[in-house]
């Protein structure tokens, strides 16, 4: 361990508090370490500021580094790749700081980190994590490097050196955290893992990292100037940079900045993309609070970060997300199945269905709640009732409640009738009346549920004239021509079908030609 009078970090902090950005050693006096210590790291950190804020992190032209990649299949269980360069080792610029990495590595490979799990029903579907990476200076003594000894002189150490380290690291479900003293975190993918599964390819990821990270790359990158101009700003406070200061999910939010309408720009709360309405002024642009930010189902405070073409930032302001129930966008379905009798379970798809106890209406009526809500799920039994006189179904709208507030569905659930199947008659009850007769002549079906709708009368497989209307017991229908020829008879079976199926008789009725 290096000797000190004080932790050089934590007198550059305090240094670095009260605006001072350099040192002059007086005449006469003693020299302290401490002194020479800060010199060189209040100019590094003036250093590496400049270059963080005017360049930027990334991989530098030349030097690619860092990327994420998915494993071959059997191989990528809570597990990627951190590729070195192309064709070599790979750098990355972050805080001002060059790291490097000689040959690429994996995830696990590396000491210490923590393992990744697989998203659980009760998270979002897909979990957004970000990878990061966590780069900080390390001190090497003499007994990591032996030439700091001083074997050839004076035999004592007398200094340490500071050598830049980094480890990657994955904030699963999260925003990335704010960096301890001493660390700079720099976002290199995102991964959307989808529920219960427990591998990462490539359709999950997307690079975050900016590359080609060089002024003079003037044909494939924005010169600083360029960048400068492009970046989005918040307005400063203390106009809002926002309104309204909180919302649920779905509600639109008017972010208040400028270079808003350059290039494609996008909005995220907290770590989650959110859909944008409309088209963006150079002032103004209206977002969506997206879903999935309220877990647990309690409010959450969030930051909201501007991007386009030039860059992101960050807003002062931190936007509250209160946690009402809401239901999923399209393309994910808002429940399933989309139709079905009383008594059938049905899957509500969405968010923050656990803030308090929930409560659900088809139309205005209950529904029985099986099990218990999660954020993104909800099961209930569809109820008796939905279905007026007269009608086979009814399109009905989902209401969900909670002590957060209600959510009504944009798609609209069908609620169906038990239609019964029909039936003949049983003997000793004639099933029809009379037991034969010729091409024309009515004959009367005995039975029951002959009255749902659409009802068809089949003579063999020719199809009858039904005459009149149906009822529950009864059906008249004309003997169908063509059965049989002229002098001949045919028996034949009689089949009845309605909405609720087809009967057909084991009586016979003979055909007369």
């Amino acid at each position: 361990m290096a000797d000190y009078s004080q932790s050089p970090l934590e007198l550059l902090l305090a240094n670095q508090r009260k605006g001072y950005v350099g040192i002059h050693i007086e005449q006469g006096v003693p020299l302290l370490e401490r002194d020479l210590n800060l010199l060189h790291d209040l100019i590094a950190a003036t250093v590496r500021a400049v270059i963080a804020r005017y360049i930027g992190n990334g991989a530098p032209a030349g030097a690619n580094g860092f990327a994420v990649q998915a494993l071959p299949a059997g191989q990528n269980s809570q597990d990627f790749r951190i590729a070195a360069g192309d064709g070599g080792p790979g750098t990355c610029l972050v805080g001002g700081l060059e790291v490097g990495i000689p040959a690429a590595v994996t995830y696990k490979s590396q000491p210490g980190v923590p393992a990744l799990t697989t998203p659980t029903t009760a998270q979002p579907d897909p979990r957004a994590d970000t990878v990061f990476l966590d780069v900080s200076l390390a001190e090497v003594d003499a007994t990591v490097d032996t030439d700091l000894a001083n074997s050839l002189d004076v035999g004592v150490e007398t200094s340490v050196r500071l050598k830049p380290v980094w480890v990657v690291r994955v904030a699963e479900g999260v925003p990335v955290p704010a960096a301890p003293a001493g660390h700079t975190f720099y976002p290199l993918a995102a991964l959307q893992r989808r529920r219960n599964q427990d591998t990462i390819d490539a359709a999950v990821l997307t690079d975050l990292r900016q590359r080609r990270l060089t002024v003079s790359d003037v044909e494939r990158r924005l010169s600083l100037v360029e960048k400068t101009l492009l970046l989005p700003a918040f307005v400063p406070q203390p106009l809002p940079q926002f309104v309204p200061k909180s919302g649920v999910i779905n509600q639109p939010i008017t972010v208040n900045g400028s270079n808003l309408s350059i290039g494609t720009p996008t909005v995220r709360f907290g770590n989650l993309t959110a859909k944008v309405s409309g088209a963006a002024s150079a002032t103004q642009i209206v977002a969506r609070v997206p879903g999935g930010l309220t877990p647990d189902g309690t409010p959450v405070q969030v930051k909201v970060t501007l991007a386009n073409v030039g860059g992101a930032v960050l807003s002062d302001d931190a936007f509250t997300v209160q946690p009402a129930p809401a239901f999923a966008d399209p393309p994910s379905p808002q429940f399933g199945p989309v139709n079905g009798t009383p008594g059938t379970q049905v899957t509500l798809n969405g968010f923050n269905f656990n803030a308090g106890a929930a409560q659900v209406q088809f139309a205005a009526v209950a529904a029985t709640i099986v099990g218990t809500p999660t954020n993104t799920a909800l099961v209930v039994q569809v109820p008796p009732g939905l279905v007026p006189a007269g009608s086979t179904n009814a399109d009905v709208r989902i209401t969900v409640t909670t002590t957060a507030g209600t959510a009504v569905s944009d798609d609209t659930f069908r609620a169906e009738l038990n239609i019964p199947a029909p039936t003949f008659a049983v003997p000793p009850s004639p099933q029809f009346t009379p037991k034969s007769g010729v091409a024309g002549q009515t004959v009367t079906l005995n039975g029951s549920n002959f009255n749902f709708a659409p009802v068809t009368v089949k003579f063999d497989t020719a199809a009858a004239t039904i005459v009149g209307s149906p009822s529950a017991a009864q059906i008249a229908a004309q003997v169908p021509a063509g059965l049989t020829a002229p002098g001949t008879s045919k028996p034949v079976k009689i089949s009845v079908s309605t909405a609720g199926g087809t009967v057909t008789s084991t009586d016979t009725f003979t055909v007369n030609g």
